[in-house]
């Protein structure tokens, strides 16, 4: 959601409605960024330097959570414990 509102607010993405009620009326759930998330965060290897990527790996992995993305910097994190779904289009 961070990275949402702070593109939207130098003008990389255009948002004109409220997140936190879409993610509402769409039974999302915001899991909030805690401090055990900032201490996997603190101990993931910098196989990359998108911050908003290794938070989003870090909590996934803090909670135990898969994490389904086609982005192929995050096959990089699969061995150090991250639970990587790589959906297939067909």
């Amino acid at each position: 959601m961070v990275e949402l509102i702070i593109k939207s607010s130098i003008g990389k993405l255009k948002i004109d409605f409220d997140i936190e009620d879409a993610a509402m009326k769409m039974d999302i759930i915001i899991v909030p960024f805690d401090a055990s998330d900032a201490m996997q965060l603190s101990n993931l290897p910098l196989h990359h330097k998108d911050p908003f990527d290794r938070m989003i790996i870090a909590q996934a992995m803090s909670k135990n959570y898969a994490l389904i993305s086609d982005d192929s910097k995050f096959t990089l994190y699969a061995g150090n414990g991250l639970n990587l779904i790589i959906p297939s289009i067909s």
